[in-house]
């Protein structure tokens, strides 16, 4: 056991340096993913940021220019010294693109706002009453000798101008910016949206990639209250990138994953194979053991009868009585191993009929009670009358209960009494063999079954075995179609219970005979 512990340690320190590099390839590989995506975030959030800027310069840009336009014959009224109602008129008549022309004197200009745009002056002021929701903007004016005389320009609605003139900016203004490097190719990824403080949402260039990262300028002047938000397209290289990350992110998980798994399933596969080449080892040296030991008490036997080295008779009976029992182990032993091998490789044939149950265990017990009362066993039987047929084998049915009267007469120490007993339950039909003997811990219960193994009790050097029996019982019931089960206290016994399901009659005075092989 310490020998076994030592090569499990080295194989588990084995693995761990397996999977520690491949776990640190993965972490190191997920890191250097994350920067990169994080400098692709901060580079585009700081391109979006450039551009929502762009475009609130743009807007203003737009309006300037929408005004010289209209201002151009006014500014001529304006120098020729033409009367105030009459650049008012101009104004009115040049208002098409806007709601209608206003005049501001130059003692009226302190309650209005000054906003550069592109090194000119335009002034601008929320309206009120009748243009309530309006904004006024307009350019300065000047006389003949170059003097401020006031303002001319026009109201105009906010939300519609930017609404019917964003495609203008997208398309015209911003790809002809000179500090747009790229032109068009620059904005044709990005989502440009403009938004009313009010109202939401009022004009949109393209659809925006969900959960992208966008950012929002807000609007200045006449335009005072409105945003505009600008964030990648599906078709955009942050979104691309992001998806390719997680495809990259998913691929290294399942990859360290994999390496992880392909780790522990070598260490578990070695470990197992490790323990069976024990276990087998184990049992070579229980089954010459066992072979040796009845081999050589039937020469003894027999030399001691050939030489006459007796004194009465009946010591020569009981000599010839000790090569019978001794022959009989021996020929159980080399039946178990045969079985067992049979049933590895599925070569072991089942003749399945109707079997009356309750006659095998009888007639089990009658062969071994010479053993039981040499032994000084007293057995317990619990029987009924009858019981249902099962459909099954009786001399693999036989061996079985023939197994697990041997196994309690093993482990029974000096509590040397057996329980058989049987039964119906659930349209099953059950069979158990109960001790008073050693027991068997929670933990043990499940791995008795597993071929080659003896569990370390204290019995374990005394009483000698393959470690094939319980396990050859436990295949022909899954052959039968049945179970084997247990249920155990150390120090208190055991009960092994073998459980076959009742063909659904008593057993018939003919049976046709049927064959089935043990997989």
């Amino acid at each position: 056991m310490a020998v076994s512990r030592s090569i499990n340690r080295r194989l588990f320190l084995l693995a761990l340096g397996l999977a520690l590099p491949a776990l640190g390839l993965a972490a190191l590989a997920t890191f250097l993913t994350f920067r990169i995506v994080r400098a692709v975030e901060n580079e585009g959030a700081r391109y979006t940021t450039y551009l929502s800027q762009q475009v609130a310069e743009a807007f203003e840009q737009e309006l300037m220019a929408h005004l010289r336009v209209g201002i151009g014959t006014v500014e001529s009224l304006a120098r020729s010294g033409a009367p105030r109602e009459r650049l008012l008129e101009e104004l009115e008549r040049q208002s098409d693109e806007f709601e209608g022309g206003h005049f501001v004197s130059i003692e009226e200009l302190n309650g209005y706002s000054l906003l550069m745009v592109e090194s000119q002056p335009m002034l601008f002021a929320p309206g009120s009453g009748l243009h309530q929701g309006e904004s006024f903007a307009g350019l300065l004016l000047r006389d003949e000798v170059d003097q401020v005389i006031g303002a001319g320009g026009w109201w105009l609605d906010p939300g519609v101008f930017l609404a019917s003139h964003l495609d203008a900016v997208v398309q015209d203004r911003l790809p002809s910016n000179p500090r747009m490097y790229g032109g068009i190719e620059t904005t044709r990824r990005v989502s440009i949206q403009v938004f009313s403080t009010a109202a939401g949402e009022i004009a949109r260039v393209r659809e925006p990639a969900p959960r992208a990262i966008a950012r929002s300028t807000e609007l200045e002047g006449p335009f005072e209250g409105f945003r505009v938000r600008v964030s990648p397209t599906g078709s955009s290289t942050v979104i691309w990138t992001g998806r390719f990350v997680a495809l990259q992110l998913t691929f290294i998980g399942l990859l360290a994953l994999v390496m992880i798994a392909a780790a522990a399933f070598g260490v578990r596969y070695t470990v197992r194979q490790l323990e069976l080449a024990q276990l087998k080892a184990s049992f070579v040296s229980n089954v010459t053991h066992e072979l040796k030991t009845p081999i050589a008490l039937i020469r003894l036997a027999v030399e001691t009868l050939e030489l006459g080295r007796y004194r009465t008779p009946q010591e020569a009976e009981r000599f010839i009585r000790a090569i019978g029992r001794e022959t009989i182990r021996l020929s159980g032993l080399v039946d178990n191993i045969l079985d067992f091998a049979r049933l590895e490789a599925g070569q072991r044939v089942f003749k399945f009929e109707p079997v009356d149950l309750l006659q095998v265990v009888r007639d089990t017990l009658e062969s071994f009670r010479p053993r039981l009362d040499h032994l000084g066993f007293t057995v317990e039987e619990v029987l009924p009358a009858e019981l249902p047929a099962v459909d099954g084998d009786a001399t693999a049915l036989s061996h079985c209960v023939l197994n697990l009267l041997d196994n309690a007469v093993k482990y029974s120490r000096e509590r040397k009494h057996i329980t058989v007993a049987a039964g119906v339950r659930d349209q099953h039909v059950w069979v158990s063999v109960t001790d008073r003997g050693i027991g068997i811990a929670g933990e043990d219960q499940e791995r008795i079954f597993e071929k080659f193994v003896r569990l370390e009790t204290g019995l374990v050097h005394d009483v000698k075995g393959a470690g094939l029996g319980l396990s050859l019982v436990a295949q022909i019931m899954r052959a039968h179609n049945g179970r084997i089960e247990v249920r155990s206290e150390p120090g208190e016994g055991s009960t092994f219970t073998l459980v076959l399901p009742a063909s659904g009659g008593m057993v018939s005075a003919r049976s046709e005979d049927r064959q089935k092989t043990a997989s």
